[in-house]
């Protein structure tokens, strides 16, 4: 009865150590990122506990100030998700950036042309076809890269510069609203079928957080999408090739996983993800495409994805700290005289932080392992010396 327990305790040890040594690798770099932040900030002659007070003020004191965060992170969640899923499977998705802004475009298409449809037809539709134009746009890197051998990173760049070019195009000719009287190069204003409600809306809190928050019910929908990547990368076989080509390609080509063909999945999955990116301010604030759309939003995804380790969850509260570093921004603005890109350097700083801070720890749990195989292996080779010793 009491070798059950030690035996129990034995198998949990190193989900213990691992989850230890994750917490300590973040809590570390977190202090690390904010001490060095402190040093930047003190040498502007500004208080550094002030400026962190400022971001979280600005960030919770209000309802409307957190739904402002859970607004800047939504995209940001879709966004990691799309990097993640790639990485996993060994490869680099930079193309999320285009994949989101053709997205855009083949969901403000949808939304014009088939807004006789009702609402409950029309607007899963626009998202649909949103998502359509996120895979097909990373189709073509993905096809490159199975059947030529083309690095996705340079391909994926080279497409980011094309979906910048064809969406100017499209707003130029067969989008551009018919209204002559317009100075902006933009789209006719999607019908309001077509548009995704605010959760305050829903909720009866239109007082408490007003319309121009823009927090929608497409923040619940990417929560829900980070426990279907969870489920997929972690409870499906497919999620498992992807994890082992991703771990060593060489390994699982020769357990019989065929590599192109996963890569290819993975691939379309990384691009249904990127399409959903842009889909919160066309389809939950303008409620139309115009030239001036928000860009950006793909390469902070690869932030994004690396502040989280690859994990839906840890990208999930990635993207509310950015969020939250978003909205601080706004206070630290109009409250001191800082250089705007304050911020983005302790982002900078805190990134490298983390990436440190977890190769370290990744580092000393392998070493401590490594020793604690090599003294179980004494201690068996010994028992075993003294058994053949025996008479």
């Amino acid at each position: 009865m009491s070798a059950q327990p030690a035996v129990a305790e034995k198998t949990r040890a190193p989900w213990l150590e691992f989850i230890g040594g994750q917490a300590l690798a973040l809590g570390g770099a977190f202090l690390f990122a904010g001490v060095v932040g402190a040093l930047i900030i003190q040498a502007y002659g500004v208080s550094p506990l002030e400026v962190y007070r400022i971001i979280w003020v600005y960030s919770s004191s209000e309802l409307s100030d957190f739904a402002r965060v859970l607004a800047n992170a939504t995209p940001l969640i879709f966004s990691g998700l799309a990097v993640a899923v790639a990485f996993k499977a060994g490869m680099f998705n930079i193309g999320v950036e285009g994949q989101y802004i053709v997205a855009m475009m083949t969901a403000s298409v949808a939304a014009l042309s088939l807004d006789f449809l009702p609402s409950v037809l029309l607007l899963p539709a626009v998202v649909l076809s949103g998502m359509l134009g996120g895979m097909a746009w990373a189709a073509i890197p993905a096809y490159l890269k199975v059947r030529t051998g083309a690095h996705e990173v340079v391909t994926t760049i080279m497409m980011n510069g094309i979906a910048l070019s064809l969406v100017a195009w499209a707003l130029l000719n067969p989008l551009r609203s018919g209204d002559e009287g317009l100075v902006d190069l933009r789209t006719d204003i999607f019908t309001t079928k077509a548009l995704i409600p605010t959760i305050a809306a829903g909720l009866g809190l239109e007082e408490q957080v007003p319309p121009s928050v823009h927090l929608t019910w497409l923040f619940p929908v990417a929560l829900i999408a980070c426990a279907i990547v969870w489920f997929l990368l972690f409870r499906t076989r497919l999620g498992y090739e992807i994890r082992a080509i991703g771990s060593s390609s060489g390994s699982a080509e020769a357990g019989g996983i065929s590599i192109k063909g996963l890569q290819m999945k993975a691939f379309l999955i990384s691009g249904a993800l990127g399409g959903l990116v842009g889909l919160n301010s066309l389809l939950g604030d303008r409620g139309y495409l115009a030239h001036n759309y928000e860009i950006g939003l793909g390469f902070a995804g690869i932030t994004v994805a690396f502040l989280g380790r690859n994990h839906p969850l840890g990208i999930a509260l990635a993207a509310v700290l950015l969020g939250m570093l978003s909205r601080g921004q706004e206070g630290i603005a109009v409250t001191f005289d800082l250089p705007t890109e304050t911020l983005i350097i302790l982002e900078g700083i805190l990134i490298l932080s983390v990436v440190v801070a977890y190769e370290l720890v990744r580092r000393g749990l392998t070493r401590r392992r490594q020793r604690t195989v090599r003294a179980e292996e004494h201690v068996i080779a010994t028992k075993e010396d003294t058994r053949d010793a025996t008479p």
